[in-house]
Formats: structure tokens, sequence, C-alpha cells
């Protein structure tokens, strides 16, 4: 049996995540370096002046996804479901089990109908048309314990929904869905040294946006960005190491789908049409040192630089880009659209723990731009700032374990790992700020990631 929408799950979680570029607004994981930080190779990112005086090597690769909890809840459930279905056999009534309960809560919530749930259970002891206790979790659990939701109905009923597009099962499945369901896969990767704080590196970054509408009854992947690139700069100190300027340069070529790619035809992304440009950029960065603890740091973004977005070039699907030699730019354009970054980190080295506590402002002239340019009064004006500030702290316990939190653009996170020599784990949770005020969590935007970095 195919269980495309467990394919779709998979497709919109598992993928590797984050990026940094000119097309994308980095997210800045709370392991990521400030302004004002010595941050090694990844200071190439944020401030090129923090790579000054270093050497080693890094490879990361960080996966992620972005949704609502209500949705996680959703994909969990079904998929939670098909894959218990598909397992041992011992499995099945367990599988069932939960699933019902995390489907009964979503009702309970206004989330799903009881369409959704006549889809699944049609046929069983927990079929809504003769089961009228689905607010009832210990009512469910003993259906399900008593035998009374038979595997293969179950799985019947599913094949029906995911292979059977106008039978009655699939029409109940999407009536009873949400308006939207949405997640967002993120990926990313990054490889490259510093020799004496001048490095060169590749990276790859891209978000990937999965939907299910029950409009139209489908599903698949909406819009895939990539940006491919490498990234070049580094820096040096003066006066004694307390002043360091640093400048770095990255040239990407950005793509993306021009129309949704559905699950059951991947053909259309290999050989479907494909949107492109070039992304590419000169930043320029100073970190002030008045004590050794202490970093005060600026950079000039993209003193000169042009991302091509607006008028695309189109290629015959990826092995069109390679014919086109897309990766190649036909002239150097260019233009001046420098910002400003700012920051300020405090970083004492004690004895078994290494505090870092710091905080930025990005964007600075693009902020002012907003402020004026949208008419904002002084209340709009000062929620607008939480767009561009990032605040946040860190702490490093006996070398090894690492924990940090932060607040940046409307997000509240926290990340925990372990760097053992030179492999290092760390994995964080954000929720945006809304959550603070919200009556239902269900509707909040929640994320994740999960960092493999190995380093040397």
């Amino acid at each position: 049996m195919k269980y495309r929408i467990f394919f779709i799950i998979l497709l919109a979680v598992i993928p590797a995540v984050l990026f940094a570029g000119t097309l994308f607004e980095d997210e800045k994981k709370t392991s990521d370096p400030y302004i004002g930080d010595r941050g090694g190779f990844n200071s190439l990112f944020v401030n090129p002046a923090g790579a000054a005086g270093q050497s080693g090597f890094e490879l990361a690769v960080t996966a992620g996804a972005r949704t609502k909890m209500n949705d996680v809840k959703l994909i969990m459930g079904v998929t939670e479901m098909a894959v218990g279905l598909s397992g041992d056999p011992a499995d099945m009534e367990a599988a069932i089990g939960d699933a019902a309960q995390t489907l009964s809560d979503l009702l309970d919530n206004d989330v799903i109908t009881e369409d959704l749930l006549d889809a699944v259970f049609e046929g069983t002891g927990l079929d809504p048309d003769a089961f009228t206790d689905w607010d009832d979790p210990a009512a469910i659990q003993a259906v399900v314990d008593g035998g009374g939701v038979d595997p293969a109905v179950v799985e019947s009923n599913l094949d029906q929904v995911m292979n059977n597009p106008g039978s009655p099962q699939y029409n109940d499945f999407y009536a009873g869905l949400p308006q939207e369901v949405r997640a967002e896969a993120l990926m990313g990767f990054k490889t490259g040294f510093l020799v004496k704080g001048w490095g060169l590196g590749v990276y790859d970054q891209a978000t990937t946006v999965a939907f299910m509408d029950p409009a139209t009854q489908q599903y698949g992947l909406e819009t895939i960005y990539n940006e491919l690139g490498v990234i070049a700069g580094g820096g040096f100190t003066v006066m004694d190491g307390k002043l360091a300027f640093g400048l770095s340069g990255n040239y990407g070529i950005l793509m993306k789908n021009t129309s949704p790619v559905a699950v059951d035809s991947f053909d259309t992304l290999i050989n479907g049409s494909i949107n492109y440009g070039y992304s590419w950029g000169l930043d320029l960065g100073a970190i002030w040192r008045p004590t050794p603890s202490l970093g005060v740091g600026v950079v000039f973004n993209d003193v000169v630089g042009y991302t091509e977005a607006d008028t695309p070039r189109t290629a015959a699907g990826f092995e069109g880009l390679i014919q086109d030699q897309a990766f190649l730019m036909n002239s150097l354009d260019y233009q001046f659209t420098m910002d400003i970054d700012a920051g300020i980190t405090w970083q004492p080295d004690w004895r078994f723990v290494t505090p870092k506590i710091s905080a930025d402002l990005y964007n600075v002239i693009g902020y002012a731009r907003d402020v004026s340019d949208e008419g904002d009064d002084f209340e709009a004006a000062m929620y607008r700032t939480l767009e561009h500030i990032r605040v946040g702290a860190n702490f490093t316990f006996f070398d090894f374990l690492k924990v940090g939190g932060q607040y940046y653009d409307h997000y509240l996170s926290v990340g925990a790992g372990l760097d053992l020599l030179f492999l290092e784990l760390y994995g964080e949770f954000k929720i945006q700020d809304q959550a603070v005020f919200a009556d239902n969590l269900g509707d909040v935007p929640i994320g994740g990631d999960i960092t493999v970095r190995i380093h040397f």
C-alpha cells in the first residue's frame, strides 16, 4: 500500500537546514556567532572581522522544520498511524490508539471535523456515525483495547484516501481537514577552512514549503528555494589584537521552481522549468575589543552587491541548468545596496563555564527606511524594532556542554548540544512570541533545528 502522505511528511521534516546569503534572511540559530564575536569560519557569514587570527576546518549540516502546533499534531497523528499499519502487526493496535487520541484532541479544538474521522474509521467501532464519545479519551481507548478497531479496515480506508480520488473516504478526508496545512523544511550545508584568519567555503541553503489544500484536494511541494554558492574572506588584527578588520564576499546561484510539485510526479522537478538568478556581495566588518572579554562590532553589508530575483531567467529543469551553464554569469552587474549591522558581546573566561551575552541590531538603514516609508508612529516603530534585534546568552560548561537562548525576529529560541573533540551536535526549539498572548497555542508557529558539525 502506498502511503503518499507519509512520504510528503518525510520530505517536509527530514531534509537538512538553514541558509545564509543575500536572497534569504539568515535565521541565526542560538549557536551562531554574533556581530561582536570571534566565531571562526562562520564569521565569514556574519562579521568577517570575527575570523581574524584563527585557523581550522568546518563542515556543518543542519536540518529543521517550521509549522504550527496543530499542523504538527495532525501530521504526526496520520503519519504515526500509517507507519504503525505498515510495520509489525503487534504494534498496529497501539499506533491506532495513539493516533485516535491525537485526532480526538484536534476535533475538540475545532481543528478538524468529523468528516476526517469518517474517512479513517468508517466501518470500525470508532465510526463517528455510531460512536458518540470522541470527546472522551478513556472511551476511545476502551474501544481500541477491546478489539473494536480492525487494523485491516483502517488500512483499507487510508488506501482509499491516498490512492482513490473521488472515493467517499477521499472526499471525507479532505472535507475534514483545516483550511490550510503547511510545513516548511529548511536545508543547509556549509564547509570551509581558515588559515591565519583567511579562508574559503562552499554553502548550499534551501527552504521547501509542503502543503495540503483541502479546497483543491491537492498536496505536494509548493515552493522550493535554493541558493548554492561560494564565500571567501577573512580578517586581521592591529593594536595588539584590540582591533580587527575583515572582508568577505559571496557568489551564489538562486533557484526556484515555477509551479508546485505533486508528490506523485517528481519528474516535474527534474524536467519542469526552473527560475534562476544570481546573488553576490562584499561585506566589510570591524571588531573593537577594549578589554579581552568585551567586543563591539559593526558590519557594512553588501557595500557592493547584486541580487537578480525580480527578473529571473528560466531553464528546463536541473538538466537545463547544467546545459545552459547557469552557474556562470554572462555579465557582472552590481548595485550599492549597503546596510549596517552592529552589536556588542561580553564573553568572560571563567574557570568551568564560559558565558556569552550579546545584543545585535541588524539592517539599521533598512529599519529606518521602513519606518519612514510606512509612516510608523512611535509604538509601531518600536514594534518594528523587534524584527531587527537579536539578544541572547550562551553558556559553555567544561568546554563541551553548550546551552543557549535568544530572542530574534519575533521568535524565542532555546538550544543545547555537546561538543566532543571534533564533533558537535546541537539542537534547538523556537516558538513565535505571540504564544505569550495566544489563547490557543495550536495556532502559534513553531520550529526546530538539528545541526551536526565537524571541526578541527
